[in-house]
């Protein structure tokens, strides 16, 4: 077994020292698992961080290198003027680091504790409904779900195993992601991410949508049983129509049209 990482908190109290003596830096807020207490010895640092004018994101870099030997770095376009900077460190510990200007923010993200304010920035805390899909956004997961389902039978079909389990791989994420809203736990377009942070139980015949080995009939029954999952939300949206093109078995009964569960 490999010697244990020293765990996230010198790297916690290096970014929070640094946020505090670097003067274009005005707030840093710490997320996931370890803003919610839930963190340990294994958890990433997630991190976000506001830059004032003169801000550098080369400097930002620079700084997060030096609280460790470093093996890597990647930056990611975050939006408008953001970037999700990763570095992963020798020992195996993660800082995924949001760099952003600071007015961005006009509030403390849910889930998120404020490591450094210095204007009062993060005093309020942002309505965690803020990231709920309205009923637009849970009418595009289900249709995107669909076709993701009849890709996975298609792919099936032509022999194409590998592609048909990407497909429904993509198709349940996209369930759960419904699960999540309909729960309404915290940041539901994570889907099993949130439903297991919030400590909700896995929806039952979930696992009969897994597929052991790439082989047609175990793909085929694994869509089947999603399918029999995202029925009460194909009736709410009205989608039926779309499942007989797409040729998908959604059996649309009384009770799911009441009731998506």
């Amino acid at each position: 077994m490999p010697p244990a990482s020293p765990g996230p908190a010198e790297l916690v109290e290096s970014l929070t020292a640094w946020a505090r003596e670097t003067p274009w830096v005005e707030w840093l807020e710490l997320a996931g698992s370890l803003g919610r207490g839930a963190g340990d010895e294994h958890s990433d640092i997630d991190a976000g961080v506001g830059l004032l004018d003169g801000g550098d994101l080369d400097a930002v870099e620079r700084a997060v290198t030096e609280f460790a030997p470093t093996a890597a770095v990647l930056r990611q376009p975050f939006g408008p003027e953001t970037t999700h900077l990763v570095c992963i460190y020798q020992d195996g510990r993660q800082v995924s680091l949001v760099v952003m200007p600071s007015a961005s923010r006009t509030g403390l993200a849910p889930e998120a504790v404020a490591l450094v304010d210095k204007l009062d920035r993060l005093s309020t805390s942002l309505d965690r409904a803020t990231w709920d899909p309205d009923a637009d956004g849970r009418r595009e997961w289900t249709f995107l779900a669909c076709i993701a389902a009849g890709d996975a039978l298609k792919h099936a079909r032509r022999g194409t195993l590998w592609r048909a389990l990407r497909s429904l791989t993509e198709a349940r994420d996209l369930y759960l992601q419904l699960v999540a809203a309909q729960e309404q736990v915290v940041f539901p377009q994570y889907g099993a991410v949130s439903l297991e942070n919030a400590g909700r139980p896995v929806p039952d015949g979930l696992a009969a949508t897994l597929v052991g080995s790439p082989d047609h009939d175990a793909v085929v029954d694994a869509v089947q049983a999603l399918l029999s999952l995202l029925a009460p939300f194909v009736a709410e949206h009205g989608l039926e129509e779309l499942c007989r093109a797409l040729h998908l078995d959604v059996q649309v009964d009384a009770r799911s049209e009441e009731s998506p569960r």
